[in-house]
């Protein structure tokens, strides 16, 4: 390839580094995948290395671009084995099946969560209709309290009062 990749003084052109990604990527993800040992980790070492060169051009013209991605694909594999940031190998969770707790499994949480919803939703459906709708628009529609306001046709203030009319009497539900 005849392209010179651009150098600091002169700026990238996203067209040879486009052509040069292109007739290089995969050659450059192949060889960091067996130097990594790792598909996942060439890819990204590779896709990684070209955003380098995006953001920060090469102090001088280079006139083997293939020879240059190559050094510097070995150097930033040295690096990434070096410091330790390859992927980690993944193990199926089926080999340990044996030895993990779910703890929300636990029959007596289940209970206790069953019984703290069925609490609060009684305690939602007690709320008198103007309260329980502020609550609603502001905590599951997320509503600001001048939108409310305005949709319901009463003050901010109004809209204060019921929401903290909500949450105190939510709160004495939750916690019987």
């Amino acid at each position: 390839m005849s392209a010179v990749l651009p150098s600091c003084s002169a700026p990238p052109h996203d067209a040879i580094l486009s052509q040069l990604y292109q007739n290089h990527f995969d050659e450059l993800r192949r060889y960091l995948a067996r130097k990594l040992n790792c598909p996942e980790a060439g890819c990204d070492a590779a896709q990684d290395m070209f955003l380098h060169l995006l953001a920060k051009p090469p102090l001088a013209p280079i006139h083997n671009p293939r020879g240059f991605l190559l050094r510097t694909a070995r150097n930033l594999a040295i690096d990434l084995l070096r410091t330790g940031n390859r992927r980690p190998q993944f193990v199926p969770i089926e080999d340990h099946q044996d030895t993990l707790s779910d703890p929300a499994a636990d029959p007596a949480r289940i209970t206790e969560a069953r019984r703290r919803l069925h609490a609060l939703a009684s305690g939602i459906e007690a709320l008198p209709l103007k309260c329980r709708s502020v609550f609603f628009l502001q905590r599951f529609e997320g509503l600001t309290q001048g939108e409310i306001a305005d949709r319901l046709g009463i003050s901010a203030k109004m809209v204060e009062k019921h929401l903290a009319r909500a949450m105190l009497h939510l709160r004495r539900q939750w916690a019987s």
